[in-house]
Order: C-alpha cells, then structure tokens, then sequence
C-alpha cells in the first residue's frame, strides 16, 4: 500500500509540469479565436498576453497587460494592438490530452510494477 501512495505522489507531482507546445507564427497564421497564452511583439514594444485577457475584433487585440508601478504595487493596462503591427506573436498552449495519456501510461507502469511482487504462479 505504501508503493501505491509513492507512486501516486511522484505521479501527481510530475502531472504540474504538464505538456504544453510553444508556437512562433505570424498574425496572418494565427487563430485568435482560441484561447493561447501568446507573447505579441511590435516594433517597440513585446506584451505577454494571458489567454483570459485578450479579445479580438476588427483586425485588433484588445487586451490588458501587466505593469509594474513599484515594487509591490502592479496593476493591468488596457491596450489595443493593431494586426498590421504585429512582427511576430509567440503563443503557449497545454496539451490536456497530451498530459493525460503520458501520466495514465506512467500510473498505469507503476501499478504494474508495484503488484509484480504479489504474483505467483
């Protein structure tokens, strides 16, 4: 029993780093009506964007952005982002099925292992 509760532990422990894909594209190539945690860069200035901040609409980004005002202090900036600006946008995505598989097959491996013990013919 206290193989199972171990290997459920370094499972569930692995599961926070998740599968997750980084894309660098274009704005002619992306899709802004998924949901991406993207970084958006213009000539003068790069904004990281959360997936829950941003809209699009009319050939713009409307998003709000993080700033420091102090040290302690930070507040969000609303900003509109023209698509013709726009050099590059780097988006981050969670593979949710990525995940699953690959820690179901690490779950199930442990199991395996950890009744080996207990057979006999």
């Amino acid at each position: 029993m206290k193989k199972i509760i171990i290997y459920l532990m370094i499972t569930s422990m692995l599961n926070l780093f998740g599968c997750s894909f980084h894309k660098q594209m274009n704005p002619g190539e992306f899709d802004f009506e998924d949901n991406w945690d993207m970084q958006v860069t213009t000539k003068d200035t790069t904004y990281a964007i959360s997936s829950d901040d941003y809209y699009y609409a009319n050939d713009t980004i409307f998003a709000k952005v993080p700033i420091q005002l102090d040290k302690k202090t930070s507040a969000k900036l609303k900003v509109s982002i023209p698509v013709e600006t726009i050099e590059t946008i780097e988006a981050q995505k969670m593979d949710i099925l990525g995940t699953v598989a690959i820690f179901g097959a690490i779950a199930f491996v442990l199991y395996a292992l950890s009744t080996m013990g207990d057979f006999s013919p």
